[in-house]
């Protein structure tokens, strides 16, 4: 994903949880290598490389760490 294309558009089934799936993203390319054991990308991701990860929320409330 990161090395075929500079963009791209993720869409979802409505009430399907966005959160969810951002937060699976961050969790990747911030390399948390034990959550992803045993599943599909494991053996195929770069878990020595760790890419910066910025998220922007447009909604109400304050999201903090």
């Amino acid at each position: 994903m990161i090395e075929e294309s500079d963009f791209y558009f993720l869409s979802r089934p409505r009430r399907f949880d966005k959160s969810l799936l951002i937060s699976t993203l961050k969790e990747l390319f911030e390399r948390i290598e034990p959550l992803f054991r045993g599943l599909d990308i494991h053996p195929h991701w770069d878990w020595s490389v760790k890419y910066p990860v910025i998220r922007l929320s447009f909604g109400g409330d304050v999201d903090t760490p």
